[in-house]
């Protein structure tokens, strides 16, 4: 494989510089994520709950009364984000903006991404590698989605890139080892999942035995993993919440079935890495499909880049650099996490390095059966992947303009699914009939608080009686809100209601059938 600057066969066109050619593209694929990015651009709240998280501990930074979830019956202290983006959020909150600017603000990050993407291959590969590294992803389907979302997927793909492109230049550059440094510490305090790349970088100065730059890279690092549990302690002792146990749940929706143990643990990594190789890998290439399943293009395409992606690391990995580290860490984490998170957003951040990676891969497999590198095997590899989420945008982009013209009309409830513009409508009518200081128990507290204004949490998953009843007294619950969104509902909320329904008092009811809401009044006992 070649070496930094492109000065390998095949890679010389462009120059150690671009020229204006190489700069014209990288201008075209920068310009192609962000039409992109606004075509399919949704100005509504997304429904997993972690947006609305955010903004609620903005909000709460931003009035001063730290970093707490207000959301939620004296207001804790928080534990389970990281603190920097919802600070993000908090400043641009200050400036004047709001949830449209939020969105925007991702957009920045997924865009600004691609530019340290490409100067991290362009590093390794030269500059024509590093365009068709760079051009799936500008394309991505994932990567589009998370541009529009007030979640730290953007943020964080964005540092994580900060973070190895410095460290592949700072091998005796003070500089560029506090940028790299710097970059791993916002990541991991942007998402905890950032350990790995924390890891991976001390490993491979470590590796070196460079221990001036592990002594001054190790203190910030050290710092910043003992500030966030001794805050995770601290927080602890005004909530009942432990987040981290979670991952060793068999199923954190289920906590009647306990913990895993050895066999289990083993059990899960194999079928995550089947689910992420079979499934998430082409869905995160070609986008998911309608009605779902993946099509064979997409699945034989994802496998070899899967494939390459292997050679590729094989064959740089003696060197122990800080990007082949983090490849293998997060990757042993995400096949570590429960199976009910095994998702594309989890991957988002390693796909630009298995891009990476795939591409020396396929010169490695050149240079080893024929002894030269082919100029048109990577960008052929590359045009695949772009054709491969053509129709995905196709469709994405005509159903994002037609929920436009109707939000533009009025309706911001239109393509919400039913169960949810059911539950939004009752939290509407909650915040307009019912005390400022209700506390109202929901599956998805933060949204509920987001557009009611009121003070609540989650129903716990138990189908014990006495324990589910403790907590809504507990909590001093004036209201439940039954809402189609989740099956815990079904499994553990409904059962309860059903056993003392001379304790709830059915008050408000909107839609019909599995897509109604419904708000009850709560009596605690005696």
């Amino acid at each position: 494989m070649g070496a930094a600057e492109g000065k390998t066969e095949g890679q010389v066109k462009l120059g150690s510089s671009g020229g204006r050619a190489g700069w014209a593209i990288l201008s075209a694929l920068l310009l192609a994520h962000i039409f992109l990015a606004t075509l399919q651009f949704d100005p509504k709240p997304f429904v997993g709950g972690d947006n609305a998280g955010y903004m609620i501990l903005a909000e709460a930074l931003e009035s001063g009364r730290g970093y707490r979830d207000v959301y939620l019956p004296g207001e804790p202290l928080h534990a389970q984000y990281p603190p920097v983006y919802p600070a993000l959020l908090a400043v641009t909150g200050a400036l004047g903006g709001g949830l449209t600017l939020f969105k925007v603000l991702s957009a920045v990050f997924t865009t600004s991404s691609l530019v340290f993407l490409f100067g991290l291959a362009r590093r390794r590969l030269g500059w024509e590698v590093g365009l068709a590294v760079l051009a799936p992803f500008a394309v991505n389907p994932v990567l589009v989605y998370y541009s529009h979302w007030v979640l730290s997927e953007a943020p964080f793909v964005l540092l994580t890139l900060v973070a190895l492109w410095a460290a592949e230049r700072m091998t005796n550059s003070s500089r560029w080892l506090a940028v790299a440094v710097s970059g791993a510490v916002l990541a991991y305090l942007t998402r905890a999942a950032g350990l790995p790349l924390l890891a991976a970088l001390v490993l491979s100065i470590a590796w070196r035995r460079r221990w001036r730059q592990l002594a001054l890279a190790g203190a910030p690092i050290v710092i910043a993993v003992a500030g966030w549990w001794l805050w995770g302690r601290l927080a602890a002792r005004e909530s009942a919440r432990v987040y981290s146990n979670n991952f060793l749940l068999v199923d954190p929706y289920s906590p009647s079935l306990g913990y895993v143990g050895p066999a289990e643990l083993f059990a899960r990594v194999v079928n995550n890495i089947r689910l992420y190789c079979v499934q998430v890998m082409p869905e995160s290439l070609a986008g998911v499909a309608p009605g779902g399943g993946i099509s064979l293009v997409a699945l034989l395409v994802a496998l070899l880049v899967l494939a390459l992606a292997v050679v590729g690391w094989l064959s740089q990995i003696r060197k122990m650099r800080a990007l082949e580290l983090y490849t293998i860490l997060y990757a042993a984490l995400i096949f570590l996490w429960p199976q009910v998170w095994t998702d594309r957003r989890f991957l988002l951040p390693l796909l630009p390095v298995l891009f990476l990676h795939s591409a020396g891969g396929l010169s490695w497999c050149f240079e080893f059966l024929r002894r030269r590198r082919p100029e048109w095997a990577l960008p052929v590899l590359s045009g695949v992947l772009i054709a491969l989420t053509i129709p995905h945008h196709i469709q994405t982009i005509g159903f994002n303009q037609s929920c436009l013209r109707v939000y533009r009309q009025g309706d911001e409830l239109a393509c919400y699914p039913p169960p949810w513009r059911a539950f939004v409508q009752a939290a509407h009518w909650v915040r307009d009939n019912t005390p400022e200081d209700a506390i109202v128990v929901s599956r998805k507290p933060r949204l509920f608080y987001y557009w009611s204004g009121r003070r609540g949490d989650v129903y716990p998953f138990t189908q014990e009686e006495d324990e589910m009843f403790a907590f809504l007294d507990s909590i001093h619950t004036d209201y439940v809100v039954v809402a189609g969104l989740s099956g815990t509902t079904a499994r553990y909320l409904i059962p309860v209601i059903r056993s003392m329904p001379e304790r709830f008092d059915l008050i408000f009811t909107v839609g019909q059938g599995p897509a109604a809401a419904y708000v009850l009044a709560y009596r605690s006992s005696p």
